[in-house]
């Protein structure tokens, strides 16, 4: 697979230029327009392009999510490196990930990360594909922390598919953001050795609320009301960036990557 530098690569642009990050990072996202692969054993192959509007998309949300990285996070993470570029050929591989359900592995695409990805070059790698529907995936997304496959990057395959309706929501980056925080899990808790309590599952968001006042999303509600409500997990990622998160069980505020936190990967 050969792959072409996008004509306008995306830059991460601070929100909030007061103080430098705690932490940042070095991203690759690949963006490939085509699938032709044969999920398992099956005689039928998937096979799928991106339109043009559908890469344009792809392309503006990865923007997007650097973006609102380091907004959300205000200004404790940024993207100081965000290669993106475009795959001529089409993804051939397809990966089980539990019967009847499949992603495109780092391994699926070897022939691109081997010279792109060499081992320590990235922090955080990104696969967009498109998908025909026509087998079971393990989700929209997956994503793996660290993973010698991607040279020591974390991993995330996210397909393209649902692209017109999520041009539509009110963040439409989210979805990127929220794959990249599954890659922070892995990078957070074997390699700043953070506990359950100091950085919550991502999925742990029942019953919880924000420990910021009601002036400010949630306003008073819990995340998942809010989403019920807007339609945007967004103050969710952003307490988890900021260390706001209100606390629940056993937990003890702060609650999320605080500065401090996001800092103790770098010294470690």
């Amino acid at each position: 697979m050969r792959g072409r530098q996008a004509e306008e690569p995306p830059t991460a642009l601070r929100a909030q230029p007061v103080t430098r990050p705690a932490a940042t990072f070095r991203g690759l996202a690949l963006v490939a327009r085509t699938l032709d692969a044969r999920p398992g054993m099956t005689v039928r192959r998937a096979r799928r392009s991106m339109s043009g509007d559908e890469l344009d998309e792809m392309l503006h949300s990865i923007e997007r999510m650097a973006r609102a990285i380091d907004a959300w996070s205000e200004g404790n993470a940024a993207f100081v490196d965000l290669e993106t570029r475009v795959l001529d050929e089409p993804v051939r591989r397809l990966s089980m990930t539990s019967p009847g359900r499949f992603w495109v592995s780092p391994e699926d695409v070897a022939e691109v990360l081997l010279p792109l990805a060499p081992p320590g070059r990235w922090d955080s790698v990104f696969l967009v594909y498109p998908t025909d529907g026509s087998f079971g995936q393990c989700g929209w997304a997956c994503s793996v922390g660290p993973t010698p496959a991607a040279g020591g990057a974390g991993f995330s395959s996210i397909t393209s598919d649902r692209w017109e309706p999520d041009r539509h929501r009110l963040h439409p980056e989210e979805g990127f953001v929220h794959e990249w925080l599954h890659q922070l899990e892995g990078m957070y808790r074997a390699g700043a050795g953070l506990t359950i309590e100091e950085l919550p599952d991502l999925h742990d968001v029942a019953d919880r609320g924000s420990s910021r006042g009601p002036e400010l999303p949630p306003y008073g509600r819990g995340y998942v009301e809010h989403e019920r409500q807007t339609g945007t997990w967004q103050p969710w990622y952003r307490d988890l960036m900021t260390g706001t998160v209100g606390p629940k069980g056993d937990e003890r505020p702060p609650v999320g990557l605080t500065r401090e936190r996001w800092a103790a990967r770098r010294l470690r």
